[in-house]
């Protein structure tokens, strides 16, 4: 093991460490009721490679205990909420049993918007209720905790998260269209739009569960038929960080897909994505990112999304029997997966971070932790 490598595996444990000290996962401090879907997600990833580089037994410990902590925050209604109990309505012992079932919560600081309160979009983004793009994140952490125990509960809960879902989409008048944001009990759309890669992102991990969760097939073979309707023909280029990391992650969850499905949908299927994957970076190379720009003006978690999703796919460079794409060709956006850690890795950069600090702490050490294993943040049991 090189110095560099030494040095980016002290720094993301360090990170980890920190937020999982100030959010009450570790040692007998913190909030272990500031949770945030997105963050801890990533954070469940994280303290599995972790457990793969350092203590294996106390960071894998920290991984399923913030499962749990996310389930019973995140999984039921706030404190603030006249409502009580489990989001799915079930009751205590049943939602014990099937946490996700009914979605969960984003972690947002303020309630959701109420029923006849006009739309603000400035308040919208800081309001409660519940994202797709958040939940799929969440899947995959469940997904890697099955892949790390072997305990179906995790597979269970993974398949029930993304059946609970289906409430994103909209069959009106037989026309299918996603919603973006949905109130906290999936009764209502709360923003009618979609974001650009909500069905890629929902037929992957149909896919995913359909794998394994075989006696969730039969359930789930109407959402797939959805998904990938809603999918047909879609462009998924981009040029934002966020965006492009996130597909790119998709990329190596479709090539892992592949060594166990015959065949995937035209649009989702790895050479299509990696095409539209490397004309996005190249554009986001040449056009949008600059080096120069001082932190003050930078969202470090969705820059470092970006390089996680560089280090994944192309720690997929070496799989056996891969579809035909040339992962060498990410070789040329290794420089900038390298800045932007470099970057984010200075702690005078990081003075920036301010109310986003647990996000852009955990997305960061997910970066660096990645190049060392990737298949731990797209659950690819076959990627060391």
């Amino acid at each position: 093991m090189g110095k560099q490598t030494h040095k980016s595996i002290e720094i993301a444990h360090n990170l980890m460490d920190d937020f999982l000290k100030r959010t009450g996962i570790m040692d007998s401090g913190g909030d272990p009721d500031q949770r945030y879907l997105w963050t801890d997600a990533f954070a469940v990833h994280s303290c599995f490679a972790l457990s793969h580089e350092q203590d294996g037994e106390k960071y894998r410990y920290y991984a399923l205990k913030l499962i749990e902590l996310v389930h019973h925050t995140l999984g039921k209604y706030r404190d603030d909420d006249p409502r009580e109990g489990w989001i799915s309505g079930m009751p205590p012992d049943e939602g014990e049993k099937h946490p996700t079932a009914g979605g969960l919560r984003i972690g947002k600081k303020l309630p959701e918007r109420t029923t006849g309160e006009p739309f603000n979009q400035a308040m919208e983004w800081e309001s409660d209720g519940q994202y797709f793009h958040y939940l799929t994140r969440w899947f995959n952490a469940l997904l890697q905790a099955f892949t790390e125990t072997g305990e179906d509960r995790y597979a269970q809960w993974a398949a029930e998260l993304i059946m609970a879902s289906e409430k994103f989409i909209n069959k009106n008048r037989g026309m299918l269209t996603m919603h973006w944001k949905m109130n906290t009990n999936l009764t209502k759309p709360v923003v009618m739009s979609r974001g650009a890669h909500d069905p890629l992102e929902g037929m992957v991990c149909v896919l995913s569960a359909m794998d394994i969760s075989p006696q969730s097939r039969i359930f789930l073979e109407p959402l797939k038929q959805d998904f990938q309707y809603l999918c047909h023909d879609n462009n998924w280029f981009t040029t934002d960080a966020l965006g492009l990391g996130c597909l790119l992650l998709n990329t190596a969850r479709t090539v892992a897909l592949t060594l166990t499905e015959k065949t995937l949908p035209p649009s989702i299927r790895p050479e299509y994505l990696f095409a539209e994957s490397l004309a996005g970076l190249d554009a986001f190379s040449k056009q949008v990112y600059n080096k120069l720009k001082p932190s003050e003006t930078r969202l470090a978690f969705r820059e470092c999304g970006l390089s996680l999703g560089i280090r994944v796919l192309y720690g997929f460079r070496e799989i056996q029997n891969t579809p035909l794409i040339d992962l060498g060709e990410l070789e040329k956006f290794i420089d900038l997966a390298e800045d932007i850690e470099d970057f984010w890795s200075n702690p005078s950069n990081q003075q920036a971070w301010r109310n986003s600090r647990d996000i852009n702490t955990v997305t960061l050490a997910s970066s660096l932790l990645a190049r060392f294993n990737p298949g731990v943040y797209c659950s690819a049991n076959n990627i060391h």
